[in-house]
């Protein structure tokens, strides 16, 4: 899967022009609950920033074109944000 560049505005997330959808890791825990299928796969930015270099998590569901990028809640004690890791895990789904 060609990942592409995410681009951010001051609205919407994109990969390759089209919005990105969102997901938590309760959202996750969901799929996970309902059996749906899914794969994970790791973008990293390459943009010049405080984040240079750090990993996120996109997901999409089994048999469907449509990507997740994966999010910390509002409700979070950090409040709505990118997760970003810095480096990916070695086991993916």
């Amino acid at each position: 899967m060609d990942l592409g560049q995410i681009v951010v505005d001051q609205y919407l997330i994109l990969l390759h022009g089209m919005p990105l959808s969102l997901i938590t890791t309760s959202g996750l825990a969901t799929w996970e609950n309902e059996g749906q299928s899914f794969s994970c796969h790791y973008d990293q930015i390459t943009h010049e920033g405080e984040h240079l270099g750090k990993f996120r998590c996109l997901y999409q569901k089994e048999g469907s074109p449509e990507i997740f990028l994966l999010v910390e809640p509002p409700s979070s004690p950090e409040g709505f944000s990118v997760i970003l890791l810095d480096h990916p895990p070695r086991t993916l789904h």
